[in-house]
């Protein structure tokens, strides 16, 4: 997976140090094999990056995209029969 994002910096003209270990590693993670996923994680927290005025990629930018709630997984949020308050008895 790390092979695949670097070979994508290096299509873009990035340097590799524009992710750093930390950060690469908890996108390999978080991406769970994923490649669609694994690009879309970099280009978010690339874009952060870029809304902290900062060249590299690090955990404050990565963690930054894993809190918004469309990454979450559909088992941290619950289900919608858990979400309604239990009907009174009768």
């Amino acid at each position: 997976m790390q092979q695949f994002i670097l070979g994508q910096l290096d299509h873009a003209g990035l340097a590799h140090a524009t992710f750093s270990d930390a950060a690469l590693n908890i996108i390999v993670q978080a991406a769970e094999g994923v490649l669609r996923a694994a690009r879309n994680l970099c280009i978010a927290s690339l874009i952060e990056a870029v809304r902290d005025q900062t060249k590299t990629v690090d955990l404050k930018q990565v963690n930054a995209v894993l809190m918004q709630p469309h990454w979450r997984r559909q088992y941290d949020t619950p289900l919608p029969e858990q979400r309604r308050k239990p009907d009174a008895q009768q």
